[in-house]
């Protein structure tokens, strides 16, 4: 998924989650998963934004690997 048409849907799953937090309240079971999910994406957001800035090799710096062992 790339392009604006992904960042919407990210943003807008992003937005749900926070206003479901004002919803169920911060002493309710999943609170501190939203809490941090929330938090998480806006930071990883944040840091591939910089990557792409700065001129990374890479435009997204969270790519799954599996690494065998």
């Amino acid at each position: 998924m790339t392009g604006p048409a992904s960042e919407d849907q990210v943003r807008a799953t992003v937005d749900r989650a926070a206003e479901e937090m004002i919803y169920i309240g911060p002493d309710h079971p999943y609170y501190p998963l939203l809490a941090d999910l929330v938090s998480a994406v806006g930071k990883a957001w944040q840091q591939g934004y910089e990557q792409g800035r700065r001129g990374g090799r890479k435009p997204n710096p969270y790519t799954w690997a599996r690494r065998d062992e």
